[in-house]
């Protein structure tokens, strides 16, 4: 006899079921359960049914991941993948896959690792850094925090005053301060996998108040609002466990010796720091340039390019959704679009897109302009947005990359106006290759529009690329061209450039003592990812036995 013992619980309208019982069983997964939105309270019996057996039979059942499955229009269902014990032997003709739970991280942490030093110093306040100075702490590690920017709250006011008075503050912005470009987003916690890492990091941010069904829901968001709560709870934890924060602490400068890093310069202070972790994020350009100016190892890489797109929310929830369906209990519909182009030479694609969100300008560099999207938690805002982008190889030339990405910003600035308005044009204009004769449509980017004729100052393949996308994407969601407004440019989807690291110490492959980390390493994109990267690193270094 086995025995097994779970908790009831419910949590935020989603099922996690379970009974205490005592008996021999065997544990079962089952795959894509279709639970009628109205239904899901009744998902023990659904299941029961779709196995024939009866109710009674099916024990200590646990919701493991679930997603929303609209590809029926007007008839949306929830798809559940469930794991149960049951008394019965279950033929693989059910569904029923007999289950095996591999050990979470059967590997020693410490394996391949190197020895560092107690005190570690880590740059940049995002998730990869956040999340590696936390779990260094953990495991016995002194650690400063140096993050350029301020803390969550007074970034929130001097990005409100940016709105206003449209002073750049280079420090301060919707991409630099504690938690990175990511606190302005809509806080997806999107990841294609679901490991050690990444599953630690989610545990993480429920243990700091966030809903308990990011562990389980496929595409769980937390929104600027949840995301401004949950950076306060690190950092409380970070300082309980005796890290240091610096803000307003900017790296300036290194000294390499031997190729092995010393020392640090932040604002304008030189310490020695053996140890140092850069995490700063992928709009972070001076770290780039002051890395490359010491010789520590850079390559190109691919990236992607485009506009952001706004379109009114009830467009996109009838046609995702349907006209009968109350995006109320299903959340604000959004949409994911990909096609080939140029003859198979190139693509676009839809990236970051924000249900319910706004518009907001995305600004590293004075007299520059991106555009981004970010959401509350609700998702309830009037309009939808996203990004179309389309992707740019590799550079041949180190910061080639990087330039494009600057000009074509510098030219955005330009074109709307010199003041952090944005160009923008209808979709419909754009495909006609004319500025918009009417009064651009309402929308929610808070700095003002100007119309302009992207055509004129955007690259040629890009828009090229963009206005056969569009037409193939109207195929899917029709009046996505009737409806659709262009806020120029979408630039910062991943970084063009990577430093080279060592994949099991993520230390850079030409310099000792510096490693890198996140986005701005090259090797992570969005939040969980980046969390994890850093959570990675953590759990591969070992405290030096020369403390």
């Amino acid at each position: 006899m086995t025995k097994i013992f779970a908790k009831i619980t419910h949590f935020n309208g989603r099922n996690h079921f379970s009974v205490s019982i005592f008996s021999a069983m065997m544990r079962y997964r089952f795959r894509e359960l279709s639970v009628p939105i109205s239904k899901q309270d009744d998902i023990p019996l659904l299941l029961a049914r779709t196995l024939r057996v009866d109710i009674g039979e099916i024990k200590n059942l646990e919701v493991e991941r679930y997603s929303l499955d609209a590809r029926k229009r007007n008839h949306p269902k929830y798809s559940y993948t469930l794991a149960f014990d049951c008394s019965r032997k279950l033929s693989p003709k059910s569904g029923a896959i007999p289950f095996t739970e591999l050990p979470e991280n059967t590997r020693d942490p410490l394996e391949n690792s190197l020895s560092l030093p107690k005190r570690i110093h880590v740059v940049g306040a995002g998730p990869a850094g956040l999340w590696a100075a936390y779990t260094l702490l953990k495991r016995g590690f002194s650690v400063v925090l140096h993050e350029q920017g301020k803390p969550v709250a007074e970034r929130f006011r001097d990005i409100r005053r940016f709105f206003s008075d449209r002073q750049f503050r280079p420090h301060s912005n919707v991409l630099f301060g504690e938690g990175g470009a990511g606190a302005f987003s809509d806080g997806k916690l999107n990841t294609r996998t679901r490991n050690f890492f990444t599953m630690n990091v989610l545990k993480d941010m429920v243990d700091c108040r966030m809903p308990k069904e990011i562990l389980t829901y496929a595409k769980p968001h937390l929104g600027t609002d949840r995301l401004s709560i949950l950076l306060k709870e690190i950092r409380e934890r970070i300082v309980a466990l005796g890290g240091e924060f610096r803000f307003n602490s900017v790296l300036e400068d290194i000294e390499i010796k031997n190729r092995e890093i010393r020392k640090s310069k932040f604002s304008g202070v030189w310490e020695d720091t053996p140890a140092l972790v850069l995490a700063t994020g992928h709009s972070a350009r001076d770290i780039y340039t002051l890395l490359h100016q010491h010789g520590v190892l850079l390559e190109s890489k691919a990236f992607a390019m485009g506009v952001r797109v706004e379109h009114p929310q009830k467009l996109i929830n009838e046609r995702q959704l349907g006209k009968d369906v109350d995006p109320r209990i299903t959340g604000s519909a959004e949409y994911a679009l990909t096609t080939k182009t140029l003859n198979n030479t190139s693509a676009a694609y839809s990236f970051c897109m924000c249900p319910g969100g706004v518009l907001v300008p995305c600004v590293s560099e004075k007299e520059t302009l991106a555009t981004n999207g970010m959401s509350h938690s609700h998702r309830r805002g009037p309009y939808a947005n996203g990004a179309i982008v389309v992707p740019i190889p590799a550079s041949e030339t180190l910061f080639g990359g990087l330039q494009k990405q600057r000009a074509l910003e510098q030219a955005a600035f330009e074109n709307g106006g010199k003041d952090y308005s944005a160009p923008a044009q209808t979709i419909k204009a754009f495909l006609e290759e004319r500025i918009d004769s009417s009064p651009l449509p309402n929308s929610t980017y808070p700095c003002k529009l100007v119309a302009s004729n992207l055509h004129d100052w955007l690259d040629s393949e890009i828009s090229n690329s963009l206005m056969e996308g569009f037409l193939n994407f109207e195929k899917k969601i029709p009046d996505f061209i009737q409806e659709g407004l262009i806020v120029a440019p979408e630039t910062r989807t991943s970084s063009p450039l990577r430093i080279p690291r060592n994949p099991e110490t993520m230390e850079s492959l030409n310099t000792r003592g510096l490693f890198v980390l996140g986005e701005g390493a090259g090797y992570s994109g969005g939040i969980v990812t980046s969390a994890a990267d850093g959570m990675k690193f953590a759990y591969r270094a070992k405290l030096s036995e020369k403390i």
